[in-house]
């Protein structure tokens, strides 16, 4: 199969994003498909681009992944305005371009934004190629309750776009099966859905890497350290971490670390000089190749999220996964479908949604309990292996994109 694989922000692990879209592509092109990558040069690197071809268009192949980027910009910083500039540009422009690209038998469009989907729905129109939509953050549901849009004329008008995109779609994927139920309310039954997490990267996250340096650089010997490696936006609610800090400033021996960029970074920098925190360390972020021995350095993985519930029933964090894959324990400020599943296989804790006294007590109950950090270590990296592994993932996603293209011959003859 030909697979037009359209995602607005895909990246390599030279980037400090996550890596899903290059992940699957990288191994179905190894199982002998072709894939073309439709996106943006947002998330691409220097590196990335050094050998592309074109200005605008850019074009090149990566582990036999053939990349067209079109120079679309998007920065977190951003305001709305220009979001949604960025959107309809790349709307626009990808909806052309896909009339265009020769051969293909399917596309496979991935969501964020909700916009991703109209350039699928013009291949499908235009060119009679089924599509497949991922859905990785529910729009409008998630921005609505997030407090991002509020004016109502544009409200429905997503909500009508969301539907208008599930009914064109052959089948949906959704990275949970919280999500799933709420796609189902808006599809209907009736909709094939299929559910394939994030996975966790187990030969690039592995319990076997040392890392001493990076404890001995950073000078976290003695210290259980508690990581948190993500973007720094308003949605991710690190505040939620400098508030724990202030109630454990007390225990020396406890330290959070931060790694990564986001619109919130200075502002947290400058949180926790105003408050004169010693116990909470901000690093800069790598690529993600660079992350290993990092998360090896780490005693405890956390993943936080803001105070919104549908955050917490769709979560499908990167962070998790890769801890997950790293043999951390895992300590969540958030409960949902995650913190449930660490505290059934003993590799971690949920907590209730952004309760920091209660966050706060598990963290002091890991310092207590040292000792039983290396058992729920491997319990957590064994829940890798078992559910999230890549390859298995991978090769699940395909199933259905192969079952979608099938149809669509049977339906020709």
């Amino acid at each position: 199969m030909h697979i037009l694989y359209i995602h607005q922000y895909f990246t390599t692990p030279l980037g400090i994003t996550g890596t899903r879209s290059y992940e699957f592509a990288r191994r179905w092109v190894a199982k002998g498909h072709k894939v073309t990558m439709l996106t943006s040069t947002a998330n691409l690197t220097s590196e990335d681009l050094a050998y592309a071809r074109g200005r605008f268009f850019k074009k090149f192949t990566v582990d036999g992944i053939n990349v067209l980027a079109m120079a679309v910009p998007y920065r977190q910083q951003m305001g709305i305005f220009k979001r949604c500039l960025s959107f309809l540009a790349f709307l626009l422009l990808s909806s052309g371009v896909v009339l265009f690209i020769r051969k293909v038998d399917i596309v496979y469009a991935t969501s964020t934004p909700l916009t991703i989907g109209i350039p699928a729905i013009a291949a499908r129109w235009f060119r009679r190629k089924k599509f497949i939509f991922e859905v990785r953050d529910q729009w409008p549901e998630s921005v609505v309750e997030v407090g991002v849009i509020r004016n109502k004329f544009l409200i429905s008008i997503l909500m009508w776009l969301e539907k208008f995109i599930y009914k064109n779609a052959s089948a949906i994927v959704a990275v949970s099966e919280g999500m799933a139920e709420g796609i189902r309310i808006v599809a209907g039954q009736s909709k094939p859905i299929y559910v394939v997490p994030n996975g966790a990267d187990l030969n690039l996250f592995r319990p076997d890497i040392d890392g001493g340096d990076v404890r001995k650089k950073n000078d976290w010997n003695g210290k259980l350290v508690f990581l948190h490696a993500g973007t720094m936006g308003k949605v991710n609610n690190l505040d939620f971490v400098i508030e724990a800090a202030g109630k454990l400033k007390e225990s020396r021996d406890i330290l959070f670390v931060l790694i990564g960029q986001g619109s919130r970074k200075n502002a947290l920098g400058n949180r926790i000089k105003e408050l004169g925190l010693t116990n909470v360390q901000i690093i800069p972020s790598v690529p993600k190749k660079q992350l290993p021995p990092i998360l090896a350095a780490t005693d405890v993985v956390i993943s936080i999220i803001g105070n919104i519930p549908i955050i917490e029933r769709h979560a499908s964090l990167n962070k998790f996964y890769d801890g997950l894959a790293a043999g951390k324990p895992m300590l969540l400020n958030y409960y949902g479908w995650q913190g449930e599943l660490l505290e059934e296989k003993d590799a971690g804790f949920g907590c209730k949604l952004c309760d920091v006294d209660e966050f706060a007590e598990k963290v002091l109950h890991l310092n207590r309990h040292r000792e039983l950090l290396p058992e729920m270590g491997k319990n957590a990296r064994q829940l890798a292996v078992s559910e999230f592994d890549r390859e298995k993932l991978a090769d699940q996603l395909l199933s259905a994109i192969e079952a979608t293209f099938a149809e669509s011959i049977l339906i020709k003859d």
